[in-house]
């Protein structure tokens, strides 16, 4: 069995004596859920004195750490986190002990449990401690056990993932955080400007169409987007405000909505930091374009009862390109979180973010085979666009007694949105090009609450949570023909107005410890109204018009325990449930129709097991059946609705603590895609992955003075169809990182090398028509001995006498060569 917290409450310096023998101080009253089941706190078994920083020893300087630890049912430190920094110096030193620390687990009715203990640590010099031997350097402990409570009902595949880990990994952007998600590939996009295109569980999930993501809960994912349904730009985020990632995969889980049909992963900002620090680093790639830098400064300081983050990032990314990206770009996060009560958190939190770049396009295979340009060329170099994101959020959650809790959210945000984009070069203009400029303005706003209560008949336990969310977009898009971004032709111009509400129920119940399951289902009711305000004569174009939907969603999971033993724990699960993807409202109303809602049906059975207190290892095998898919279009770069899809694959995952500081990891998936009504499409759908894979080495180790990391990591993704009849291929890769990093007290220096083996690959990748200024006019004769290149083929027509139509080939962003990328921070406080 495991546990869960319920709320925290916090724990002054002095609840305590210090303790001296290593016991655990008897837990305030009302701390332990002891009305609903005996809670017995943990015990330490075995422990680490932290090093006394030398050069805080030599300025005889002393500290105290205040600490949360979130102790394992095995006893073992899974996370600490610091809530009163006493100095990085201090910090590093009292953290790095503690992952060496061993408890005797909590229990709950008798069965190990996690738990969640406030730790004090004070390091005091010899002459003031009193009792301590040869004037040695000692420390005092003061721990108090919180509240805790049995995990909620989870999957194989979904976890969460604490910053302590992606802190091993090269972190350029917060793309790279969100690589801890398994089976999760990302890729540029034509421009580090534009959202990354993902690929997950068999989904090319393009800009997001298939999964959510979120910060703090706030969704990111765009509905009706000028660009793609589901766009989720998520490069507003400074990375380091990130303090873990939550996954789940599959559409098992009550409170996930819309998008949540591969899966969904939510960001959790940092409250606070230990103290205030300046970042400033350089990014090359040796022998191609030119450097960019970043700079990011981070202040956490106590204000009266609040706790305060402010962060700022500005920073240049050129890139290898011929032509450089430029993409210059301004992040802002401040946070204030308050305790208005010892069982009650208020937080309000603010981010802001523009940015402006040229794309360097998707460039054609045959471009790059024939000389024309350069694998790092651009065949119009006035692609790429600009950005902008601000929003507003208010937290509040609060313990009203030992077995419930209340958590509400509300949040408002501005968005908007250009972007230059020419996916078919010269094919419709000759003479100007085909360049185009989408355009999005919009507001959004919503809320979520969610209420929590657990109840015990007999030794009966039962888990239950309520919750509703509701989301509002007010969306202005534009669609225009342009000429080096300027202006030449409006082919849209659309009013949206888009509002989703859903609510849940899930219940969890866990009649005996080896067995839990849960039940649950949501209701989503979407309403919506397009406003066309040109006039065109295509027949395809968007009405004006209103319409709604709604639909209902079950869910059920299980959870065997057959094997709970010190050295072994094995967990089954299995999943059902029923989620959906909203798709673009536009289309309800254009020719041929589209349904608003795509509803997803998956089923999931896996295995999570750890073995010898080492090796953790987990398999889950999935299929969802999708009622229609979001594919592609190249001809305006946007996103349409094709038919039904089915798909069914495996992952798997394991990881391995090699010694007390060294661990390895790898992560596999194997899945195959296909249109449900057309099985003669059986080589997969198009850019639907069928092989990913990612996994390194991890290590952490005292080292001299300091604290040093490294981690040596590799991606990749197999070959895929381009095209849905298989005859244009996407080629895969795999890319190697490295990241080292060293801290002491005041100084970090962190140096990553991205594609550390400098292979040339192609990065996104799409099949798509388009023409060369030196091919054939479109509807011309085709020259005897004209080909599309090795990779192409000559597009159809609507006749034969219809003449040249364009080539159809694969158009790809190059991922970048070899780069290397130096941070050095400097700590103040």
């Amino acid at each position: 069995m495991t546990a869960t917290l319920f709320s925290a409450i916090p724990l002054p310096a002095d609840a305590h004596p210090a303790l001296e023998d290593g016991g655990v101080a008897a837990p305030d009253a009302g701390t332990l859920n002891s009305e609903d089941a005996p809670v017995s706190p943990p015990e330490l078994l075995e422990s680490v004195e932290p090093v006394y920083p030398p050069a805080a020893l030599a300025a005889r300087r002393e500290s105290h750490v205040h600490l949360e630890l979130l102790i394992s049912e095995r006893g073992q430190v899974e996370d600490a986190r610091v809530l009163e920094s006493g100095g990085p110096d201090f910090d590093a030193s009292i953290v790095e002990a503690l992952q060496k620390t061993r408890f005797r687990p909590a229990t709950q009715n008798g069965m190990p449990v996690r738990s969640l203990v406030r730790y004090t640590h004070a390091f005091v010099l010899p002459a003031l401690a009193g009792t301590v031997d040869a004037g040695t350097p000692r420390g005092s402990r003061n721990y108090t056990t919180v509240v805790m409570g049995q995990r909620p009902m989870s999957a194989a595949s979904s976890f969460a993932v604490q910053a302590r880990d992606f802190s091993l990994r090269p972190i350029g952007s917060v793309q790279d955080i969100l690589r801890v998600t398994p089976g999760l590939v990302m890729v540029q996009h034509s421009g580090g400007g534009k959202a990354n295109q993902y690929f997950l569980r068999g989904f090319d999930a393009d800009h997001g169409t298939d999964i959510a993501l979120s910060i703090d809960g706030v969704p990111i994912n765009m509905v009706s987007h000028a660009h793609g349904q589901g766009f989720a730009d998520t490069n507003f985020i400074i990375p380091e405000v990130v303090e873990r990632v939550e996954i789940t995969k599959g559409p098992y889980f009550a409170n996930q909505g819309d998008f949540d049909t591969a899966g969904s992963v939510n960001m959790v900002s940092r409250e606070a930091f230990p103290g205030s620090s300046f970042g400033l680093g350089v990014t090359d790639s040796p022998g191609h374009g030119l450097p960019g830098v970043r700079a990011v400064g981070i202040a956490s300081p106590m204000l009266a009862s609040l706790q305060a983050t402010f962060a700022a990032e500005l920073s240049r990314t050129n890139g290898p390109f011929d032509h450089p990206e430029g993409w210059d770009r301004y992040k802002l996060f401040n946070k204030l979180t308050a305790h208005p009560s010892a069982n009650a958190t208020l937080s309000l939190t603010e981010m802001s973010y523009g940015g402006d770049w040229h794309g360097s396009g998707q460039i054609p295979a045959r471009a790059v085979a024939e000389g024309l340009i350069g694998p790092y060329g651009s065949i119009d170099p006035s692609e790429g666009g600009a950005t902008e994101r601000h929003q507003l959020a208010l937290a509040y959650s609060v313990k009203p007694n030992d077995h419930s809790d209340f958590k509400a959210l509300v949040y408002l945000g501005s968005y908007r949105f250009n972007l230059f984009s020419n996916f078919t070069l010269n094919l419709l203009h000759a003479a100007n090009g085909d360049e185009i400029e989408q355009v999005d303005r919009r507001t959004f706003s919503g809320a979520k609450v969610s209420y929590r209560t657990v109840r015990y008949a007999g030794p009966v336990r039962f888990d239950t949570t309520l919750g509703a969310d509701l989301r509002n977009d007010d969306i202005h898009n534009e669609l225009w023909e342009t000429v080096q971004r300027m202006q030449q032709r409006n082919l849209r111009t659309n009013d949206v107005h888009e509002l989703l509400g859903g609510a849940y129920v899930s219940e969890d119940i866990s009649p005996v410890r080896w067995f839990r399951f849960n039940l649950g289902g949501r209701a989503d009711v979407m309403s919506f109204a397009v406003d066309n305000l040109l006039t065109v004569g295509d027949s395809t174009a968007p009405r004006s018009g209103i319409g709604g939907t709604y639909q209902l969603s079950p869910k059920a999971s299980a959870v065997f325990t057959p094997i709970e033993r010190e050295h072994a724990q094995l967990e089954l699960y299995l999943n059902y449930g029923h989620g959906f993807h909203s798709n673009d409202v536009r289309g309800v109303f254009s020719d041929p129709a589209v349904s608003p809602l795509a509803r997803a049906i998956g089923e999931e059975v896996g295995a999570r097991t750890r073995l010898w207190e080492k090796w953790d290892l987990s398999a889950a095998g999935f299929r969802l059946d999708l009622s229609n898919e979001t594919v592609w279009n190249g001809d305006d770069g946007t996103t349409a609705v094709n038919g039904p899809t089915t798909r069914y694959g495996l992952e798997v995952e394991s990881r391995y603590e090699l010694t007390s500081w060294l661990a390895a990891d790898v992560q596999l998936t194997f899945t195959h895609s296909q249109f449900s009504t057309d099985h003669q499409n059986g080589g997969g759908l198009a850019l639907a992955p069928k092989q990913t894979w990612a996994g390194g080495l991890s290590a952490r180790h005292a080292l001299g003075p300091g604290l040093g990391r490294a981690g040596l990591r590799f991606y990749g993704i197999g070959d895929r169809p381009a095209t849905d009849d298989g005859a244009l291929t996407a080629k895969g890769f795999t890319q190697v990182d490295l990241h080292l990093g060293y801290r002491i007290s005041w100084l970090d220096l962190a140096l990553d090398a991205e594609n550390l083996l400098n292979s040339a690959f192609r990065a996104a990748q799409f099949a798509t028509v388009s023409r060369l200024a030196n091919e054939p006019a479109l509807g011309s004769a085709v020259p005897a001995g004209f080909t599309c290149g090795r990779e192409g083929r000559r597009a159809p027509g609507p006749g034969r006498s219809a003449g040249f139509q364009g080539c159809e080939d694969v158009d790809y962003t190059p991922a970048y060569p070899l780069t290397v990328r130096l941070l050095a921070t400097v700590f103040f406080d």
